[in-house]
């Protein structure tokens, strides 16, 4: 990532955390960050803690995030990594922000943390809306899985895979459909949600159940070269140790040592070249459409 891009970034946390943007330029932005954008990112558990218990304003902390290394235009004040300035708002941190910084995977690991579950809302055309009608929405539950198959190498595949809670109708091409999309997080105005025919718990053991008869049908010789390879390792180790504890017959100690050691070869062996294939959810969200797919 470039500057622009990492600034882009930046400036999208920001507009969605719904921080205060007190100054901006081309390689800058001054920024008061919401209560919740500082929860995150100030590392202050007993000041939120505190907070919390006595129910008082919080004041949340300011920085100004610098994403070229043209000079912010304020005169007498270094550009390093972390620095602060007292200005009429009290202290602002100053930080450096590009690509591979400490401040820029935070807000990497903020976005996939609060980003794991939402709740998404596609936005109605403008003005082709009756404004004293009402558009029914229906709730599709799109999962992002990632499926690992691992043995002593190991592939991944990404399927997004999407399930409409009013017909039960699947779509693995979900996020294809989310790509022709304007996607909005509040409920827009004259519209109303259909009830579900499914809950999420059955949609998602639809979703689960279809990629577990898709995963099955899939070509599976890489796992039986895998299973050959771990029979072939363990043969090449039984037959490193299978003399050595031969002549250790006669020393109950050496043989003992021998074969904790030959089994703990055997079980590395195992761990690395068994073939499986692992599942996990990335993340998903409940996304309403208009009309009944």
């Amino acid at each position: 990532m470039n500057g622009k891009q990492v600034q882009k970034f930046v400036l999208s946390y920001i507009e969605a955390t719904g921080c205060h943007v007190v100054e901006k330029s081309p390689n800058h932005v001054t920024v008061k960050l919401s209560p919740a954008a500082d929860r995150v990112l100030t590392n202050r558990p007993f000041y939120w803690g505190f907070v919390d218990r006595c129910g008082v304003q919080p004041e949340t902390m300011t920085y100004t995030w610098i994403f070229e290394k043209a000079p912010v235009p304020e005169v007498g004040v270094p550009s390093s990594p972390l620095s602060s300035v007292v200005m009429a708002g009290g202290r602002v941190a100053r930080e450096e922000v590009y690509f591979g910084s400490r401040r820029l995977v935070q807000l990497f690991d903020a976005v996939r943390q609060s980003g794991r579950n939402v709740t998404m809302f596609e936005e109605p055309p403008r003005g082709q809306r009756d404004p004293l009608g009402s558009q029914a929405y229906t709730a599709w539950l799109g999962v992002n899985f990632k499926v690992g198959y691992e043995c002593d190498m190991k592939r991944e595949e990404w399927y997004s895979w999407g399930i409409s809670l009013a017909t039960g109708v699947m779509d693995e091409n979900f996020l294809e459909r989310l790509k022709e999309k304007k996607l909005t997080p509040r409920l827009p105005s004259n519209v109303h949600l259909l009830r579900n025919g499914l809950s999420m718990r059955k949609g998602m053991a639809q979703l689960e159940h279809a990629l577990e008869r898709k995963l099955k049908a899939s070509d599976f010789i890489w796992a039986v070269e895998a299973e050959n390879r771990r029979q072939e390792e363990r043969n090449r180790i039984n037959q490193y140790y299978g003399p050595m504890l031969e002549r250790s017959i006669d020393n109950n100690e050496q043989k003992e040592a021998l074969s904790v050691r030959l089994k703990q070869r055997e079980e590395e062996i195992d761990w690395q070249y068994s073939p499986r294939v692992a599942v996990s959810v990335i993340n998903c969200g409940i996304f309403h459409f208009p009309g009944i797919d």
